[in-house]
């Protein structure tokens, strides 16, 4: 029987690549570095932006890393247009709660951005806790992001379902001892979801609700 769901943010409930995508050109062109396109930026889907960062500049120093993330985090919600919630993302976060499931967000973002982008889309309430990026020493596919996600809902592994659209949303959850279920929502293909062997893999969030009905009974 599970007791929570800990859902992954980036091309799980949302599709952010055009804004990240913006967002990390704007920045990097204002510091006169080498811009980026949509191509590069879903190479770094599921890695903080500090992994975008140096896929286009290599050599930047700790330094210059510091301020692009600032100047990011400051300006991303100046593209929040070009995010949309992805299909059944609202319906799968009410049906959870409806079934009295705790609800926890473990991004790569931060947790700063990751709160402001769900109460631009009416998301907030749903959830008890946010991990970010900058809340844990090591990031997915380490388990430390979810392992802090259960401790700040005082739950073990076997009661929560992880559910994310990449190999290291699966191999994290897997690693701390959680159901796993892998939607197709984002770049990773469903071929490569299935190597990781999580749970479930499902097409859009439609097909979580049937997941935890299932599970909450069993």
């Amino acid at each position: 029987m599970i007791r929570g769901v800990i859902f992954d943010l980036d091309n799980t409930l949302v599709d952010s690549i055009d804004s990240i995508t913006r967002c990390a050109d704007h920045v990097l062109r204002g510091m006169g570095k080498r811009g980026i396109d949509r191509a590069t930026a879903e190479r770094a889907m599921g890695l903080t932006i500090f992994d975008l960062f140096a896929l286009v500049e290599p050599a930047l120093m700790e330094g210059e890393k510091e301020r692009l993330f600032n100047e990011y985090r400051k300006c991303y919600m100046d593209f929040i247009h070009e995010t949309k919630v992805l299909p059944y993302a609202r319906e799968a976060l009410k049906h959870a709660k409806a079934k009295g499931l705790r609800l926890a967000l473990v991004t790569t973002k931060s947790a700063w951005n990751a709160r402001r982008i769900l109460r631009v889309f009416g998301m907030e309430d749903h959830f008890e806790a946010v991990v970010g990026f900058e809340d844990t020493g090591s990031h997915k596919p380490s388990p430390e992001p979810i392992l802090k996600a259960l401790q700040m809902l005082g739950l073990g592994g076997r009661e929560v379902v992880v559910v994310g659209d990449t190999a290291m949303d699966i191999i994290a959850g897997r690693q701390a001892g959680a159901r796993t279920v892998a939607v197709t929502t984002g770049v990773t293909s469903r071929e490569r979801l299935a190597l990781e062997k999580p749970d479930h893999i499902i097409d859009d969030l439609s097909g979580l609700g049937r997941i935890i009905d299932d599970l909450v009974r069993s």
